[in-house]
């Protein structure tokens, strides 16, 4: 089962290589975390009366701390995913704790997730239509209610054979999408056991920190970053194996 390799081989260049991660993400995320605090904490303090309470409506202030909020998140995680490509797939090793800023792939993985996004909005907007179609010819009530279902597994299929674009625009390869689908071809089966596999392991992670929150709240928020950073990084390495194996021909 290739998709469980995939999985499986991600998850073990992470655990493998946990003190370069933590050299690529930790400043990155620590970084962004102070900024962001910094930029909301006085507008929530302005909007609180002294009982703590609400007293008037949000600001054009806090909205726009709300905007760079999110920009500054979206800068550091592809900062970290380029960072991550480039150190597996270029073996380009941190040399301090500030890994290297490399705007330019930083905008082209950026301007590629856009695209990326783009096409599969209007994929899902073709599947379901069709589906929809499909549901009025034969008027199955059935058919209508598992719609979103059914749509996902096509939609899931064509993502993953795009997702290689994003690690070539980190190490500043050319590949279009339709050389991403030539080079994916026949790989269906991989694609639906992997997003299983990842639904899977979502809902047990959750379920994991749920119980540890109730037993003992700071151990499951400590498990709960850090099961997320990982996981982060896990789904960023699964992009890497993904491009390395079926673009350049690595072995899993």
């Amino acid at each position: 089962m290739i998709g469980w390799k995939i999985f499986s081989h991600s998850l073990s260049m992470v655990l493998r290589n946990l003190g370069w991660a933590l050299q690529i993400a930790l400043v990155p995320v620590l970084m962004a975390m102070v900024c962001i605090v910094a930029l909301l904490w006085g507008q929530f303090g302005e909007l609180l009366d002294n009982q703590g309470r609400l007293d008037y409506v949000p600001s054009g202030g806090l909205v726009t701390s709300i905007l760079l909020s999110v920009v500054i998140f979206i800068a550091a995680e592809l900062w970290v995913f380029v960072s991550w490509h480039r150190f597996v797939l270029l073996e380009e090793y941190p040399t301090g704790w500030i890994p290297k800023f490399h705007g330019d792939r930083i905008l082209a993985y950026f301007g590629t997730s856009l695209l990326l996004g783009l096409v599969i909005i209007l994929a899902w907007i073709v599947i379901i239509g069709v589906l929809s179609f499909l549901s009025m010819m034969f008027n199955s009530i059935v058919l209508i209610t598992i719609i979103p279902i059914i749509g996902l597994l096509p939609l899931g299929v064509f993502l993953f054979r795009l997702l290689p674009t994003l690690p070539a625009a980190a190490i500043g390869e050319k590949l279009s999408f339709s050389e991403s689908m030539a080079a994916t071809k026949g790989t269906a089966g991989t694609a639906i056991v992997l997003f299983l596999v990842l639904i899977l392991i979502q809902i047990l992670l959750q379920l994991i920190t749920n119980v540890s929150i109730y037993v003992f709240a700071p151990l499951g928020l400590v498990f709960a970053v850090v099961s997320a950073l990982i996981m982060t990084l896990v789904n960023v390495s699964i992009l890497t194996t993904i491009y390395g194996h079926y673009v350049q021909g690595r072995a899993i």
